[in-house]
Formats: structure tokens, C-alpha cells, sequence
């Protein structure tokens, strides 16, 4: 059915969608937070609770807890879960990285899976509801190819569209910046042979880039609420164990190409054009 979209008012509402419950720490964490301290509404989505990210029965309400002490430390009040099922990893893959724990995927009842025309539509009431002024997904390749991130990317222009939104951001990492710094968890998601990934391209080249956000300032929030996600960033993990100044280097930019009109991303005071 079509939406009625009212009348833009106020800073400004984005509505970010991620795929699993840490993945909005890992790829958006300090672009939310510097967004809800210039006074931005921020609201949070997730298509799944990510309950095949490990062997846990529980797991699926381990992670909505977790999302919501993650979103607290990055200051973001209004969480909200779309309700589809955890894709687990393509066909034939057996293992998810050290973040994700080893489960196979849940066949056609999983977002992945998804018509995404039906997906759009409960999306589409979230953007509706909050007046959203832009959308943020992930690039066309779900930045390292999991399914249910190339949905996300999917789903998320399909309910820009269809609510009349007309600036979508696609969360991405920068292929060649990550050469040069310690390993970045989505690097050993990348490099694990035998995930069943649906691309074989990590993140987008430095020249396709179209904005780069500077979140050095919010370190220490992001670093909590990736911290907060203890079920897939534990304590020993790759992240958690760097040292205060290789995080910032490895996780102290984050990076969208844009689809539309600058918006409310652009207007940040550490976002610049490009890499």
C-alpha cells in the first residue's frame, strides 16, 4: 500500500537498518553517535536478532539485549527490530568468523530470502513514523557479502522508494585504507575460506567513496558498544585487543557511498567528501 510521508520539520531523523545486532557498532557506531550529540534524531533498525550467530538457544534474546546496551552507549534511545529470521551464512557455507560463530543458514525463512517489495513495506513504516530524511544500509555487495547485508542494501532502497526518502546512504569500508592498518574484524569475516560469501570483493575501492566520517572524537562509545556485543566481540577478540591508539586507526573512520541529495550524514563537521 502507498505512504503518505509528512512534512520534513525539525534537525533532521536517519534511520539506519543493519543486518545482525553488532554489525551497526562495527560499520556506523560513532557516525550514530556524532549524529545524536549534533542534535539528530537516530533511529536504529535491525532486520534480525542474528540468533544463528552461534549454538546458544538463547542467543536470539542475548543479542536484542546486548543491541540495546550497544545503542545506549552510542546515545541512541529508539531501537526497533523488523523480525525477520537470521539468514546464517549462503549456501554451503559452514562457519561464520570469530565474531560469528559457526551456524548454517535457515533456508527461505530467512531475511536474505525475503521478498523484498514486503520487506521494503515494514521498513517503509519505520521511515514513515519517524519522518525519516535519509536511510542507511549497506553498499551493493553488503561491504564483505554476507546475504543478509546484500538484502539489507536491498531492502533499504526499496523502502526509500517507496516512501518518497530520497537520500540512501550505503555504510561501506575502504578497500585500499584497510591495507594499511591492523586487521579490521570485516577483513577476517572476508578472508575466512569457506563462509559461502555471495561476492568475492571486499568493501569499495578509495575513488567510489563518497563520504568519510571522522569518528576519532567517540572512540571510547563506539569501543563500548562493540564491547557490549560480548556474544560475538569478546573480550579476546581481534578488536577488543588492540591498544587505544590501533583502534582508532582501525576503526576510527567509517565510510558511505550515497545514493540522492547530501543530507544529514554531510552535515556532520569531521564528514568530508571522499577518502
Amino acid at each position: 500500500m502507498p505512504f503518505s510521508r509528512p512534512d520534513a520539520q525539525g534537525a533532521g531523523q536517519a534511520v539506519f537498518l543493519h543486518a545482525h545486532p553488532d554489525d551497526e557498532a562495527i560499520f556506523t557506531g560513532g557516525t550514530m553517535v556524532a549524529l545524536a550529540q549534533a542534535g539528530i534524531g537516530v533511529t536504529l533498525v535491525f532486520a534480525t536478532a542474528g540468533e544463528l550467530g552461534g549454538d546458544d538457544p538463547q542467543l536470539a534474546s542475548i543479542r536484542r539485549t546486548e543491541a540495546e546496551w550497544a545503542a545506549g552507549a552510542l546515545g541512541v534511545t529508539d531501537v526497533r527490530w523488523l523480525g525477520f529470521a537470521d539468514s546464517g551464512m549462503a549456501s554451503g557455507g559452514s562457519a561464520r568468523p570469530s565474531h560469528e560463530s559457526s551456524a548454517v543458514g535457515s533456508g527461505p525463512e530467512g531475511f536474505a530470502h525475503q521478498n523484498v517489495a514486503a520487506a521494503a513495506q515494514r521498513l517503509g513504516e519505520v521511515l514513515v513514523d519517524v519522518d525519516a530524511t535519509c536511510v542507511v544500509g549497506y553498499d551493493e555487495t553488503g561491504i564483505y557479502g554476507h546475504p543478509d547485508h546484500v538484502a539489507v542494501c536491498r531492502v533499504a532502497h526499496a523502502a526509500a522508494t517507496l516512501v518518497g526518502c530520497s537520500t540512501v546512504y550505503e555504510a561501506t569500508v575502504d578497500r585500499e585504507y584497510l591495507h594499511f592498518v591492523e586487521s579490521h574484524l570485516v577483513e577476517e569475516a572476508h578472508r575466512s575460506s569457506d563462509l559461502g560469501l555471495v561476492t568475492a570483493a571486499l568493501g569499495t575501492p578509495s575513488v567510489e567513496i563518497d563520504l568519510t566520517v571522522d569518528v576519532s572524537a567517540h572512540l571510547a562509545l563506539k569501543r563500548a558498544a562493540m564491547a557490549a556485543h560480548s556474544s560475538q566481540v569478546p573480550a579476546h577478540s581481534s578488536a577488543m585487543r588492540l591498544a587505544r591508539a590501533q583502534f582508532g586507526d582501525v576503526y576510527g573512520l567509517e565510510w558511505y557511498r550515497r545514493r540522492g541529495p547530501r543530507s544529514v550524514l554531510d552535515a556532520l563537521p569531521t564528514a568530508r567528501s571522499g577518502w
